[in-house]
């Protein structure tokens, strides 16, 4: 069980998603009062793969970038624990798993989580809307109280594959979708709230926190990732 005490999330757009975690992690500490020497944890959930590259981890990019225990190591010195969890759009709902199972475990107070996904390349066919999500996640506090994380039976198969090929004249690989997908629209019903399948990890965060925020109650966060896995994620206010 674990609380998120403060969020904050923007659109990606042409942004660098580095430049735009490193921000809203800022305003996000400063929201909550939390000391970077309090921070335990840095989890990334979503895809960083430029030119497809993914080492190294990204979270240990924004380790850097905010300066958290970035020091000599040693038997006394004060440690953060941060890597990546890569698993579609249900990637956050993995993460925090993760960060409630951790965090209690390490010497700190908090954990950072962020998702967002940037495009490989310029060559990539690329038809997402990607947003940056961070959040403060602690063992206690005010804010949403994450009670468990769930996977659920899938929904749909996926008719559409991508396929990466190196274009020698642009000297880049380049990523391209084949086929047929037509995706499960954004769903509403009560304390449900199910996102749209095409929505990646950071929109999907994004959308539903904002559509929780001012809500009180027990609420179900339910990501399905194209691939027709689906996540739960049961939240109380």
């Amino acid at each position: 069980m674990v609380v998120m005490v403060a969020w904050e999330a923007a659109p990606l757009g042409k942004g660098r998603l580095l430049k735009t975690t490193v921000r809203l992690v800022k305003e996000a500490m400063k929201k909550a009062s939390v000391n970077p020497k309090d921070v335990a944890m840095i989890v990334h959930s979503g895809v960083y793969r430029q030119h497809f590259r993914t080492e190294p981890a990204f979270a240990t990019h924004i380790q850097g970038s905010l300066d958290i225990k970035c020091t000599t190591l040693n038997q006394t010195s004060s440690h953060c624990f941060a890597f990546d969890v890569s698993d579609g759009s249900c990637s956050p709902h993995v993460a925090l798993d993760a960060i409630g199972d951790l965090l209690p475990q390490l010497p700190g107070k908090y954990a950072i989580l962020s998702s967002g996904d940037e495009r490989p390349n310029k060559q990539t066919e690329w038809l997402h809307e990607p947003h940056c999500f961070v959040a403060i996640v602690a063992l206690e506090g005010d804010g949403p109280c994450l009670k468990r994380i769930r996977s659920d039976d899938a929904e749909l198969s996926l008719d559409r594959v991508t396929k990466t090929h190196f274009d020698s004249g642009k000297k880049a690989n380049i990523s391209q979708e084949y086929g047929s997908f037509t995706p499960l629209e954004m769903k509403e019903s009560g304390d449900l709230f199910s996102g749209d399948q095409t929505w990646l990890s950071g929109r999907n965060m994004h959308e539903f926190h904002q559509w929780l925020h001012g809500k009180e109650g027990s609420f179900v966060h339910r990501i399905i990732d194209r691939t027709g896995k689906s996540t739960s994620a049961h939240w109380e206010r």
